[in-house]
């Protein structure tokens, strides 16, 4: 214990020296998300406790709007940034990562939402490959409408296209800026990706940084301030509608507004229907399991289910780099000559038996070669 301190010491020391000689912190921040305006608020009152120069790096032009894999994150800090703020991180996540992050700073839900007035028994708008699918799928909603962008799904409950949306409530917050008369009624969602908490994250060389960033938290968290930084993000938590301002004592009880509490766990989705793995089975049987097996155990080809085949998280494959291999190299005494809808039936059984849940959008064998999601298999 005592070499762990000295050598914490020493980097708190190092870093001292290093700002004192003018370093300045090269803060990043997500250019288009919704929480900018509280990351870089917060980031603001961190460095001005810790009297420490910083500067945002512009990264307009190197990310786009939607998620950022991780891969690119662990570039951008060994290069551009010290110091990334906004970062959210779900309940569940367990992963092993190479990045450090800070205590939680703030909190943000998905949740469903809808317009005041409009029954909530219709279709639900969700965003794909997002939480917001796994949350609907998981919950077994009969009828939801998978979008392409978080945008849209908000644009098809306005539109009326779905009479409910889920969605990141810092999503619903931004759209409502921009279009002053729109009002949603919010219904919170639990399940272990319905909530997310915002961080710094850094590099393990940075670990010191981090240490004094998560103590300048504690910090303006006992003084009050943190909380009305972050208070931009929080109203939903006691009024549950967007806009209106309420205090704790104003929060109404749940089970007299009937609300909606949707319980999931964490299985994931991929983009197949339920009816294509039955034909991709009989498929497997045929052309596949002499080879790999009955059960995809492996045979004389290697096993095509469990972490030998993927790990759990962290995987180096993706859908469609596996459909891509599957279709020029497979079965191997006739690679390439099965029909197009076998390769998409086969692939979308090989993802069910992996764990996946369909979500209801039928594959297709162009989707499934251009999708870039990391293949993980979530079965033991």
């Amino acid at each position: 214990m005592m070499k762990y301190r000295n050598l914490t010491l020493a980097a708190a020391v190092a870093l001292g020296a290093a700002t004192a000689q003018g370093h300045e912190i090269r803060l990043c921040v997500f250019p288009h998300s919704p929480t900018r305006a509280v990351d870089t608020a917060v980031a603001r009152a961190v460095f001005d406790h810790l009297a420490l120069p910083y500067r945002v790096v512009d990264l307009d032009g190197t990310i786009g709007n939607g998620a950022l894999p991780q891969a690119k994150l662990v570039k951008l800090l060994a290069n551009k940034c010290d110091v990334f703020a906004g970062v959210p991180t779900a309940d569940d996540a367990q992963h092993a990562s190479p990045l450090r992050s800070s205590r939680a700073y703030a909190s943000a839900d998905f949740v469903e939402f809808g317009l005041p007035g409009v029954a909530a028994d219709g279709t639900v708008a969700v965003a794909y490959r997002t939480p917001a699918q796994l949350i609907a799928a998981e919950a077994k909603v009969p009828n939801f409408d998978v979008e392409n962008t978080p945008a849209a799904v908000i644009d098809a409950v306005v539109d009326h296209r779905a009479t409910r949306g889920i969605a990141w409530y810092p999503s619903l917050l931004a759209y409502q800026q921009e279009h002053a008369g729109t009002r949603f009624t919010v219904t919170p969602v639990h399940s272990r990706l319905s909530h997310w908490d915002l961080h710094f994250v850094a590099a393990p060389r940075q670990g010191a940084l981090l240490e004094r960033v998560s103590r300048a938290l504690g910090a303006l968290q006992r003084s009050g301030r943190l909380q009305r930084l972050n208070a931009p993000l929080a109203p939903h938590r006691t009024s549950w509608q967007v806009g209106a301002v309420a205090t704790s004592a104003d929060a109404p009880n749940p089970a007299q507004r009937g609300w909606k509490i949707v319980r999931v766990s964490a299985t994931p989705t991929a983009q197949f229907a339920a009816d294509q793995v039955g034909p991709g089975r009989k498929v497997y049987a045929a052309e596949c399991a002499k080879c790999h097996g009955d059960k995809m155990q492996g045979r004389t080809a290697p096993a095509l289910v469990g972490p030998g085949f993927a790990p759990s998280s962290n995987s180096t494959m993706t859908v469609g780099g596996i459909y891509q291999y599957v279709t020029t190299n497979m079965p191997a005494d006739k690679p390439g000559l099965l029909k197009p809808v076998q390769y998409v039936d086969v692939m979308a059984f090989l993802l069910r038996a992996n764990g996946y849940a369909p979500s209801g959008k039928p594959m297709t064998a162009q989707a499934a070669g251009n999708d870039s999601s990391q293949f993980d298999s979530f079965v033991k």
